[in-house]
């Protein structure tokens, strides 16, 4: 059935388009239009059953309730961890204040992919963008500034301070990592090797803490995915070529399940000849129901953070910008050899 148009309700009322605009949009006492003429307008859209467009209600009134969030390129996927936590706690939060949430995602830089969030930017009337800036794509940043729609930062990985939004909201990956070295007991001791297992990017710094302790003895595989398979055939190629290799480090928790099969395949003890660390908190199991520990990636606390500093500056655009920096903490399991807790 087709919609009913202003120019219907016009036509029924006898009167021009744009004033059935300003009483549907309540400003016709404002403007002193009779009020019989208000009753007809009003009169005929109901019996046309015509309902105004929200987003051009909303442009025209100065206002919206559309928040977007502006993420990277959406994975085959939707429903891993990542996304999943992102944007279902976006969706509840914003629903919860009373707003809307449309997602964008960004693929690249090409003229056409740029084109698409381009146009549904500059079409839609929106309150506010909360933009994850973990990806490289940058066009965005000028377009919403020169539009002059607040844009709050979500950064799930370490990043530095940008004046491009409005505030930041970003992750310390360094924090757990940290505080799980910091009891690390390998067999050899100052002598023991570390591999850290890195998926296709490696635009993280979850790893610098494992460097910073062991030096020259750790080094990095750069994975072409992240799953299972790929981390157990690099994980056996490398137990079996290094001995000394005591510390397996994942940049995702996804992959342990994998070094967890090498390990059981080549008789190593986790944790006592193995140490095994995942990243991401979805605290796995292991060889027989070893506990993975890992550390929890504050995805949702990050994400409800990023949606209440977006709201608090749109009802209140005067609010100073602030920089907000969420630290890991470690989920002990039992996959990674430790000293006591003195406490």
């Amino acid at each position: 059935m087709p919609r009913t148009t202003r120019a219907q309700v016009a036509q029924l009322a006898g009167v021009a388009p744009s004033t059935v605009s300003l009483v549907l949009n309540g400003r016709g006492e404002e403007l002193k239009i009779a009020s019989a003429t208000i009753a007809r307008i009003e009169e005929a859209a109901r019996t046309l059953g015509y309902v105004p467009n929200a987003a051009a209600r909303s442009l025209r009134k100065g206002t919206s309730t559309m928040i977007a969030l502006l993420m990277a390129e959406l994975p085959e996927d939707p429903f891993v961890p990542v996304v999943h936590k992102v944007l279902t706690t976006a969706m509840i939060e914003i629903q919860r204040r009373g707003y809307l949430l449309v997602p964008l995602f960004q693929s690249s830089e090409e003229v056409s992919d740029a084109q698409v969030i381009r146009s549904l930017i500059t079409d839609t009337p929106l309150a506010g963008v909360i933009r994850e800036t973990t990806s490289a794509e940058q066009f965005a940043n000028t377009l919403l500034a020169d539009m002059g729609i607040p844009v709050v930062g979500m950064s799930m990985i370490e990043t530095p301070d940008s004046t491009h939004t409005r505030s930041l909201v970003r992750i310390d990956e360094s924090a757990g990592v940290i505080a799980i070295l910091d009891r690390l007991a390998l067999p050899s001791a100052e002598r023991a090797h570390a591999v850290f297992l890195a998926g296709p990017n490696t635009n993280h710094s979850r790893q610098n803490p494992l460097f910073a302790r062991f030096g020259e003895r750790a080094r990095m595989m750069t994975l072409p995915d992240w799953n299972e398979a790929s981390a157990y055939t690099a994980s056996l190629d490398v137990l079996t070529r290094d001995p000394l290799v005591e510390l397996i480090f994942c940049a995702d928790d996804s992959q342990t399940a994998g070094v967890f099969k090498a390990a059981d395949e080549l008789g190593m003890d986790v944790p006592e000849r193995l140490s095994i660390l995942g990243f991401g908190g979805q605290e796995r199991s292991g060889i027989e129901g070893t506990r993975l520990t890992t550390v929890e990636w504050p995805l949702r606390e990050m994400t409800r953070l990023a949606v209440d500093t977006l709201i608090g500056i749109i009802e209140e655009p005067d609010t100073a910008r602030s920089v907000i920096t969420i630290p890991t903490v470690p989920v002990w399991g039992t996959s990674v050899r430790i000293t006591p807790n003195r406490d």
